[in-house]
């Protein structure tokens, strides 16, 4: 009895200590995220009174309000949009001064994934210039190849733009981000956004989850729509072999004294000709 008390006293002992280290790991990672938070509020980059943060909504109106606009793409993680951002606020503040009509504005890729898929953002810092040649017509879209200085970003607006091609050539323009092609790209990424932000317990990549998810159900809507399918054969084949039935069936009902009456005719001619051989013979 008395190994007994010991060992319970020693499991209740375990047991207790295992509990506080629990709580003791709980509270060292709820710090740890405390300072993660702390440290991500303190690598956001900077804003400037100069340049206009973009969602979804802000673009389309700035868009519609401005025929020239400047689009800086970043990420609070990326190292070199922190090292580049006051040059940017720089660039912003005399390009407010020298172009008062261009509209200079910025975007963070993480929170506004519509305009990221749209303009196919693959690297960051990414400058894009958007010019209107004149009112109505699509907007051009360039991808900046001026170095990254505000003497540079100036002499881009003031007519360094023509050394880049717009995306979709000069005459066509058909497939752009402005117009509809760049309106499906973004409403894709926002969808492969949400599908990560929702179902992805797996640690997939975004669109590696999406590719698998689209796959799964592709083969989903196969087999309901192999089963759809023979579950329709079947009523259709039913609905058939019923009709001929009936088809059947009311031909054997029917009358038949068209052929009664050739055949009957066709035996007394029989007869008749039976009794004209015997009368010669007599």
């Amino acid at each position: 009895m008395r190994l007994i008390y010991v060992l319970s006293a020693v499991l209740a002992i375990a047991g207790s200590a295992r509990n506080s280290l629990a709580r003791g790991e709980a509270a060292q990672y709820s710090g740890e995220l405390e300072v993660e938070a702390a440290a991500e509020a303190k690598q956001q980059v900077p804003k400037s009174d100069y340049v206009i943060e973009l969602d979804r909504a802000v673009y389309h109106s700035v868009l519609e309000a401005h025929d020239t606009v400047f689009i800086e793409f970043y990420a609070n993680w990326c190292a070199a949009c922190h090292a580049m951002s006051s040059e940017f606020d720089a660039f912003a503040k005399a390009a407010s001064k020298k172009y008062p009509n261009v509209a200079i504005a910025r975007a963070d890729i993480t929170k506004v994934e519509y305009l990221s898929s749209s303009y196919m953002v693959s690297m960051l810092p990414e400058l894009v210039f958007i010019r209107r040649p004149s009112p109505g017509v699509t907007p051009e879209v360039r991808y900046v190849s001026a170095n990254f200085t505000t003497p540079d970003l100036l002499d881009y607006i003031g007519g360094g733009w023509t050394v880049d091609k717009p995306v979709g050539d000069y005459t066509s323009l058909w497939c752009t981000p402005t117009n509809l092609c760049g309106h499906i790209g973004g409403l894709i990424g926002e969808c492969v956004v949400t599908l990560d932000t929702r179902f992805n317990r797996f640690d997939l990549p975004p669109w590696a989850f999406t590719a698998v998810f689209v796959s799964v159900l592709y083969l989903l809507g196969q087999v309901v729509i192999g089963l759809l399918s023979r579950v329709f054969r079947r009523r259709y084949r039913a609905h058939i072999n019923q009709k001929f039935d009936d088809t059947i069936r009311g031909a054997a009902n029917a009358p038949s004294t068209p052929k009664a009456e050739s055949k009957s005719s066709g035996q007394g001619s029989a007869t008749k000709r039976a009794k004209s051989k015997t009368s010669k013979k007599d």
